[in-house]
């Protein structure tokens, strides 16, 4: 082989190794949420004010993108409050977004994403750039358990046991993987919208307990 076709060979595969990293870094920079410890702050709001006493800051943080914002609230340091932002999402009718039991998930897969909480109970593995234009549902697997449901104005969800959960758009093509990685969970869950926007509200437990904690909310 002469020097000559050496270089060209040396320099397309550097050009192929610079095309991946740059894709990959695009990727990152362009769909990641960045972290975050003040954000939380403009979320308060969804508790009630007798409930705000007990919420731990050292604890709380947020993961923030442009058109979405995860929370996280430590409450009484026994449970795990998630407000998750979909902004837009705002104008969407909550009807539109349904609660399906019994889905198969063990294959869901994203061909490039992030994953968020890593090593934690509650792991959220996210596709990079999904949207949700008129609706967002949730699936739920076979080896979670819906007990009891609410609906009402402004928001609608259930009370049960999660194993595994996803959130698809309106076509029903996953987007967002939600997987409690230590057992099966306590878990109420809701669609809420409010305060001209659309979320998602989890609250989680390792312990046990009733629907009677969505009392904590504001959902007015």
């Amino acid at each position: 082989m002469n020097k000559t076709l050496k270089i060209i060979i040396i320099a397309s595969i550097s050009m192929l190794v610079i095309s991946y990293l740059s894709y990959i870094f695009y990727g990152i920079i362009r769909y990641s949420h960045s972290s975050d410890w003040q954000t939380y702050k403009q979320y308060i709001w969804i508790f009630k004010d007798s409930a705000k006493k007990d919420i731990n800051t050292n604890f709380c943080f947020s993961y923030v993108k442009e058109r979405d914002v995860y929370n996280n609230f430590d409450y009484k340091d026994i449970y795990n409050v998630m407000v998750w932002e979909f902004k837009d999402l705002g104008n969407a009718e909550l009807k539109k977004s349904t609660i399906n039991q019994n889905v198969d998930l063990e294959d869901v897969k994203f061909d490039s994403g992030e994953i968020l909480n890593k090593g934690s109970k509650l792991e959220l593995t996210i596709n990079y750039g999904f949207v949700f234009n008129s609706a967002i549902n949730v699936n739920l697997d076979k080896y979670s358990k819906i007990e009891r449901t609410f609906k009402e104005t402004n928001y609608k969800g259930f009370y049960g046991s999660i194993n595994q959960m996803s959130f698809s758009d309106e076509k029903g093509e996953h987007q967002i993987l939600l997987d409690f990685t230590k057992r099966i969970t306590p878990t109420l869950f809701l669609f809420y919208k409010g305060h001209q926007s659309f979320y998602i509200i989890m609250i989680y437990s390792k312990n046990l307990f009733d629907e009677n904690i969505i009392k904590i909310l504001n959902l007015e």
